[in-house]
């Protein structure tokens, strides 16, 4: 608890500069770039979290109603999103390796992942999971179709849900690795009257220690992409002058498959 309260005070350049001295005493030696901060591992999953939030200034006072299991600002906004991802991630540290990222700049555009997939290689991972959506159950794959994927998630209790976009809906496709954004305990974001179920958080955590343990049990998933219009990545990267970036990346996806055959 008095982590995550921690984690919400922190500017998004105080956040970073944290998670990298941090990544440093776990012994992962994490890459610091503009954009992101990315460690490997030695367990074939990547964890993604972004460290921006949507308000300009975080909070000075933060309140737990221990009866309601609620986290929330009395003067303002949180910034449970994406606070409770970076803290997911970091409970995770204490016990496992897998590959973390954690990128800048998501709530603008996911600018961070656009970063992130023009500076480093597809990681040598079987999936991807996002720490970064509301609520308690919901799995989100975005125009990820890899029916597998989606019900070997769903089998740890999650339930499928929609959404726009988030970091994943550019690493996933770009790299070709089926990714799925979870729940994380947040509710009302992006407004002032945003607050944390911490248990429900808690939930979330255990249920990824079992997806974390089950591993060495499942294949690598692709992507397997399904769009059946333009998405809101594909804006993002039009509008960014980025959208080259997929076209490059497909001698890449062949690659990155064929490595993982061997």
């Amino acid at each position: 608890m008095d982590e995550l309260i921690y984690l919400l005070k922190l500017s998004q350049e105080e956040l970073k500069k944290v998670l990298y001295e941090y990544l440093i005493t776990k012994k992962m030696n994490p890459i610091f770039e503009d954009g992101f901060v990315y460690a490997p591992g030695n367990i074939p999953v990547l964890l993604v979290a972004h460290m921006d939030t949507v308000f300009k200034e975080q909070p000075k006072q933060i309140i737990y109603n221990k009866f309601e299991d609620r986290i929330y600002n009395p003067n303002g906004g949180l910034g449970g999103d994406d606070r409770c991802g970076i803290y997911a991630i970091l409970s995770l540290l204490d016990k496992y390796r897998p590959y973390v990222l954690f990128t800048e700049d998501e709530e603008i555009g996911c600018i961070g992942a656009l970063k992130t997939v023009r500076t480093l290689q597809a990681p040598n991972v079987k999936y991807t999971i996002e720490f970064d959506r509301r609520g308690k159950n919901d799995c989100v794959f975005y125009s990820c179709g890899n029916k597998k994927f989606m019900h070997y998630i769903e089998q740890f209790g999650f339930k499928k849900d929609y959404g726009s976009c988030s970091d994943i809906s550019i690493l996933g496709r770009v790299w070709n690795i089926a990714s799925v954004n979870l729940s994380c305990g947040y509710y009302n974001e992006h407004t002032v009257i945003e607050y944390v179920k911490f248990r429900q958080l808690q939930r979330t955590i255990n249920r990824a220690c079992m997806l974390l343990d089950d591993i060495q049990k499942v294949p690598y998933f692709d992507y397997q992409d399904v769009r059946y219009k333009q998405s809101l990545s594909d804006k993002i990267m039009m509008l960014l002058g980025l959208d080259k970036v997929f076209g490059e990346s497909e001698s890449g996806k062949v690659k990155t498959l064929e490595a993982r055959k061997k």
